[in-house]
C-alpha cells in the first residue's frame, strides 16, 4: 500500500484531476492534491461518499449500496446529503423559531399562540436561540427539555419538546437545517399520570343537576344548564352570540374563529336547550352576547363565573364547567 501511495502522489504532481472506475457507478477521483472521493453515478447525482483511506473502498461500495436503495425509495440522494451555506448556515435558532411562529400563529387562538411564543422565550432562546440552527443536535434539545423537568413542570416540558419539534421540521423542510434534532426524544422526561379537569361520576349528576334547578335564576345557572345539555367548552358557551343561532334550522353555528382547532362547528339544539334559550332571549335578547354580562356594556361573563357557581354549590374541586363535557 505504502509503494502505491508513493506513485499516487508523484503522478498527481504533473497531471489533471482523474477517476477511476469501480462498478454499479462507483468510481475514485484522484485530484492533484492527492485527495481521492467516491461519486455515485453521472456526474449531475455525483454524492461524495468520503475520503481515501479513511473510507475503505469495501466501505464505499457498500454506502454506494445504500445510496441506489434510496433513488430506488424515490429520494434524491445528492441533495438529501446537501449542507446548508450562506446565511442559512449561520441562521440562529430564534430567526427560523419566530417565522414559524408567526407561520402558525395565523391558525390559532390569538391567547394560544402568544403563550407558545412566551414560552420559547423563556426557556428555549435563552438556552439555544443564538446558537446556528445547523450546529444543534439531539443533546442539546434534551438539555433543554431536562430543565424545564426538573423545575417540576412535566407538563410546560412536553409542550417545548413539541414546539421545537415543530419549528426545526419546518426548518428541515425548507432547507435551513439538514435535520429534526427534537424529532425523537420520547424518554426523555418521566412519564407521569394524565390529570384531566375535576368531573363528578354519573351517580352524582342527578343531584347535581336538581342542585342547580333550585339556585336563582341568574347568568351562571343557565350557563351550567347548557352546559349539561351540549358539552361544549365553557369559553364556547359564554361568547356565544344571537346571531350564531338559526331558529329554523334550530342550530347553533359556531364560527371558526372560536373554535379552539379553527374549524366550524355546529351543534344541534334540543327541545329543552331552545326552551332555555328563548327565555333568555327575554333578557338579553338586544344585546349582541347570548351571555351578556351586565357589568359591562360590550362583554360576555367571565369564564369563572361557572367555577363560583359551582363552589357556591359545594363542588369545589370536584366539578367544573368543562367537566360536563
Amino acid at each position: 500500500m505504502g509503494r502505491f501511495k508513493g506513485r499516487f502522489y508523484q503522478r498527481t504532481r504533473t497531471h489533471a484531476p482523474y477517476r477511476k472506475a469501480d462498478s454499479g457507478g462507483l468510481a475514485l477521483e484522484i485530484a492533484p492534491s492527492g485527495g481521492r472521493r467516491y461519486h455515485f453515478n453521472q456526474k449531475e447525482q455525483m454524492l461524495a461518499l468520503g475520503k481515501y483511506p479513511a473510507v475503505s473502498l469495501s466501505e464505499a461500495r457498500k454506502l454506494r449500496d445504500e445510496a441506489r436503495e434510496q433513488v430506488k425509495a424515490g429520494k434524491n440522494t445528492p441533495h438529501a446529503k446537501r449542507k446548508p451555506r450562506g446565511s442559512a448556515a449561520r441562521m440562529k435558532v430564534k430567526t427560523p423559531a419566530r417565522c414559524w411562529m408567526e407561520l402558525k400563529g395565523k391558525g390559532l387562538q390569538e391567547k394560544y399562540h402568544k403563550q407558545c411564543l412566551i414560552r420559547m422565550e423563556q426557556y428555549v432562546f435563552p438556552m439555544i436561540g443564538a446558537l446556528p440552527i445547523t450546529e444543534i443536535i439531539i443533546p442539546d434539545v434534551v438539555r433543554v427539555v431536562e430543565k424545564i423537568g426538573k423545575r417540576g413542570t412535566i407538563e410546560t416540558a412536553k409542550k417545548m419538546k413539541q414546539l421545537m419539534g415543530q419549528v426545526f421540521r419546518y426548518a428541515s423542510q425548507r432547507g435551513i437545517c439538514q435535520h429534526n434534532p427534537a424529532a425523537d426524544l420520547r424518554d426523555v422526561l418521566p412519564s407521569v399520570e394524565e390529570k384531566h379537569h375535576a368531573c363528578i361520576s354519573f351517580d352524582e349528576l342527578p343531584k347535581l343537576l336538581q342542585a342547580i334547578d333550585s339556585r336563582e335564576n341568574n347568568m351562571s345557572k343557565t350557563a351550567m344548564q347548557l352546559l349539561a345539555l351540549i358539552f361544549v367548552r365553557t369559553s364556547e358557551l359564554i361568547g356565544a352570540k344571537w346571531e350564531e343561532i338559526d331558529w329554523n334550522r334550530e342550530e347553533w353555528n359556531i364560527p371558526a374563529s372560536r373554535m379552539k382547532m379553527k374549524r366550524p362547528h355546529m351543534v344541534p339544539l334540543s327541545r329543552q336547550t331552545l326552551t332555555i334559550l328563548k327565555g333568555l332571549q327575554t333578557v338579553t335578547g338586544d344585546k349582541p352576547y347570548i351571555f351578556h354580562s351586565f357589568a359591562s356594556k360590550s362583554r360576555h361573563i367571565s369564564n369563572g363565573a361557572v367555577l363560583i357557581e359551582l363552589r357556591r354549590l359545594s363542588y369545589q374541586g370536584r366539578m367544573t364547567g368543562h367537566g360536563f363535557r
